[in-house]
């Protein structure tokens, strides 16, 4: 379903040159723009016409644009909302991205990067829509089922009186009718919600944690930092008046350097410096993995670093398997670039950690007190194909779900936890998208590997660390 001629925008920005050239540029690309100066005249734009997408500027007069976005969310979770941050406003994007904003653009505005955000957001729009009309359309189909059997099932007991032998011929409609519902609630369940997993709004409560871990460390450092210094410019202040006064010792040397403690702080104060600079090594390589996997880059393939693709996706997500596993590398020096589209590729790998992730949880539980478990992720090359294997030390796939794995809309998780469709995606992205393959082995009680072969683009080498 094409929506872009049907598309419609909402622009917050009270910059006029700014507004004035994302609007010309949006209509330009065939969406219907809708233009508000404040965030009080945007709420009020959006409750009217609620448009498929909200792109809104951060800094606004009378309801600045967190506000506007958090009511946004609260009214309809399903508008993909992007904002835009100026430079150095990261914070700012960090939390717009924690109350549920779909992206973020920053000032000055690439036009490519707004035309690429843009059609991912009318993407999810298009997603849900699809979703809502498979639900409509599968609720008519049951209800018109339903309506069948109980038309049946009066027909027949309004006979029963004459045949008493056409009581089976009851009971089976009965039997019929409490499978039509039970098949309703299925489907329902399977219907939910159209398949985001990854989405960088579903992960950014988690990325927000990983970033405020290193901080909080980093900022307590710091405080210690400036008591040493202020102890030790005490220490000097008082040597320097015993100097000046013709009075120091090494007596009074010794007892100024005990009282303020400097052989603690000649060990701790080189330690702190350097767990502040790791920790703020550690955010640095969130953020930049955050921004790789927000912007994967056009529709067409090209020839990338599969390894870069793996330590990124792994780096991202890193708050859904932490608790339960740990993740080893084991990515092939060297490796032949693939022709691929990264950001489908990396929703594919997402899609395969978090489910690696979910079986050693359910194996274990969310905090495994006998040991983790663990997902290894390896890399190699067979000189015509590169293989990216996935291995978990989960509960297997039991054998009488093997065959369907791959079938849209087939899960076994609980209502609400699981679409069904993560599996049937990658598996489509796979193989029709770039030709390649997607299986998997299992033991039942051991894990399960999924194996993915991508043909090898020619002539061509993805620099890669390794691991």
């Amino acid at each position: 379903m094409d929506m872009k001629n049907n598309s419609s925008i909402l622009l917050v920005a009270d910059n006029p040159v700014l507004c004035r050239s994302m609007c010309d540029f949006l209509s330009k690309e065939g969406h219907f723009v809708t233009v508000a100066a404040n965030g009080a005249e945007a709420l009020d734009l959006f409750r009217k016409s609620r448009p498929h997408i909200i792109i809104s500027d951060l800094r606004l007069p009378k309801l600045d644009g967190l506000q506007f976005l958090d009511i946004v969310k609260n009214e309809s979770a399903d508008t993909p909302f992007i904002i835009i941050s100026g430079e150095g406003a990261m914070e700012d994007a960090v939390e717009g991205l924690r109350l549920g904003a779909w992206s973020y653009l920053t000032k000055p505005v690439n036009p490519f990067e707004l035309k690429h955000c843009v059609d991912k957001a009318m993407e999810q729009v298009r997603l849900v829509q699809e979703s809502l009309h498979y639900r409509n359309f599968l609720d008519e189909t049951v209800e018109r089922r339903t309506a069948d059997l109980l038309e049946q099932n009066a027909r027949l007991a309004s006979e029963i009186n004459e045949r008493q032998h056409q009581e089976q011929l009851t009971v089976r409609a009965m039997a019929e009718l409490e499978k039509a519902f039970r098949e309703k609630e299925i489907l329902q369940s399977q219907l939910l919600q159209a398949h985001k997993l990854e989405s960088v709004g579903q992960l950014a409560s988690g990325i927000a944690h990983e970033i405020n871990t290193p901080t909080q460390f980093v900022s307590s450092n710091v405080s210690f930092l400036d008591e040493a210094f202020a102890d030790l410019s005490q220490c000097f202040k008082n040597l320097t008046e015993a100097a000046a006064e013709g009075r120091l010792t090494p007596d009074i040397l010794r007892d100024a350097m005990a009282e303020a403690d400097w052989e603690y702080l000649h060990d701790e104060v080189p330690k702190a410096i350097r767990q502040s600079r790791e920790g703020l090594a550690r955010v640095t390589s969130i953020v930049r993995a955050m921004k790789e996997f927000s912007h994967p880059g056009g529709q067409d393939a090209e020839h990338s670093d599969v390894n870069h693709l793996i330590e990124t996706t792994v780096t991202v997500a890193r708050n859904e398997w932490k608790y339960s596993a740990e993740v080893v590398l084991k990515l092939a020096p060297n490796l032949p670039a693939v022709p691929c589209v990264d950001g489908a590729i990396g929703q594919v790998l997402l899609n395969l950690l978090v489910n690696a992730a979910q079986a050693i949880t359910e194996k274990l539980g969310r905090t495994p007190e006998g040991g983790k478990g663990t997902i290894t992720i390896t890399t190699e090359t067979d000189g015509r194909e590169v293989l990216i294997h996935i291995a978990d030390t989960g509960c297997g796939i039991p054998e009488e779900y093997q065959a369907r794995i791959f079938e849209p809309f087939f899960t076994t998780k609980e209502v609400g936890k699981g679409t069904g469709q993560g599996l049937a995606i990658a598996y489509d992205v796979i193989t029709r998208k770039h030709g390649g393959n997607l299986t998997f082995a299992t033991v039942i009680g051991e894990g399960t590997t999924f194996t993915i072969r991508l043909p090898i683009a020619k002539g061509k080498a993805a620099s890669s660390n390794g691991s």
